[in-house]
């Protein structure tokens, strides 16, 4: 009797895996998320693939994307090749497409686009390549990528998809002895697991080495203090004179001048303009009695003179993130939230 197979990530915890094995068929491991990106990587990517080659586990992968074009599904598809470099695969890379807060509602033809570019890239270097996605986005937004081999997301007695499909993910509440309480389990058809093996080349033709892009030190849903934005992804004059000091990060375009987009739109800004992560501003009210944290510069990013760090002061008017300090109802500095600390 066939065993399911599993899918899992960072959120699954630790594995043990020995318990794992006998009762499952495989795995698809999560390589990470968005661009190619090291910060993007599954911290546990890496200890799940070892443990699988240890214990003869057959085992894909499958990268969460946050493409909205073509080339954003391209530089995705390098995120991945960059982490399977030199593995022998027995069930396909899997492009994980999904209506999230970053892609929002992409047309049948975006959702096309990137589908394409990435599996056609990752096919170009010997990779098996497939599509994940939920029954609602294959019947309406996928219904023209028909070209890879698809993996089916309904949680139902029984799947209800009227086109060819090799893998189903029945449930996403399993129990699997040696995971997490919550495991994503699905079935495979037919001969599945030889035909994967079959068509994997990566131990033919090898994949070149993806060298690492440089480490941002932000991720999307960082929320962050800045002291100026860009208008654009690759503009070079900031706008200083700004009512918005604060946003979450939204999405990331890799080697861009700005590489951050501020709450899906407010602008863009990089690692120089970005004064930390913010602190919700309910951490603090009039009166709080704060220390300002050793080495913060204070709101416009200018530099504190050295006794400041050593004092403690009480906040005397709070916006937003932009918190004004002082002593004896004189302003000593505005300082954003995040670069404080209640005593």
């Amino acid at each position: 009797m066939a065993k399911p197979i599993i899918d899992v990530s960072e959120f699954n915890g630790t594995l043990d895996w020995d318990e794992i094995k006998g009762q499952i068929d495989g795995a698809i491991i999560r390589c990470g998320y968005g661009g190619n990106l090291v910060s993007q990587d599954d911290p546990q990517y890496a200890r799940n693939v070892k443990e699988c080659i240890r214990l003869q586990i057959p085992f894909g992968v499958y990268l969460y994307s946050y493409a909205t074009t073509a080339a954003e599904a391209e530089n995705e598809a390098e995120h991945v090749l960059r982490l399977v470099n030199g593995l022998n695969l027995s069930l396909p890379i899997y492009y994980d497409l999904e209506q999230n807060d970053v892609v929002g509602n992409l047309s049948v033809e975006g959702y096309t686009q990137v589908a394409n570019a990435f599996c056609k890239k990752i096919e170009a270097a010997g990779g098996f390549v497939g599509i994940y996605s939920n029954l609602y986005l294959w019947q309406t937004k996928l219904y023209n990528v028909n070209d890879y081999t698809r993996w089916l997301a309904q949680w139902s007695a029984n799947p209800t998809f009227d086109k060819s499909f090799k893998l189903w993910q029945y449930t996403s509440n399993g129990v699997v002895q040696g995971s997490s309480a919550r495991t994503d389990l699905s079935k495979w058809y037919g001969d599945f697991l030889t035909m994967a093996g079959d068509r994997n080349h990566f131990d033919k033709n090898p994949v070149k080495p993806q060298p690492p892009k440089p480490t941002l030190k932000y991720k999307i849903g960082d929320e962050v203090s800045f002291k100026a934005l860009y208008r654009s992804s690759d503009s070079k004059d900031a706008i200083t004179n700004i009512a918005v000091t604060h946003g979450k990060i939204t999405r990331i375009i890799e080697g861009a001048a700005n590489p951050y987009l501020i709450n899906d739109g407010t602008g863009w800004v990089n690692d120089s303009i970005i004064i930390g992560k913010t602190q919700p501003a309910t951490s603090f009210k009039v009166n709080d009695e704060v220390k300002v944290k050793q080495g913060a510069k204070d709101y416009n990013g200018v530099s504190l003179a050295p006794f400041v760090y050593q004092n403690v002061y009480r906040v005397i008017e709070v916006n937003g993130d932009r918190i004004v300090i002082g002593k004896d109802n004189k302003v000593t500095a505005a300082i954003a939230a995040n670069n404080l600390i209640k005593v």
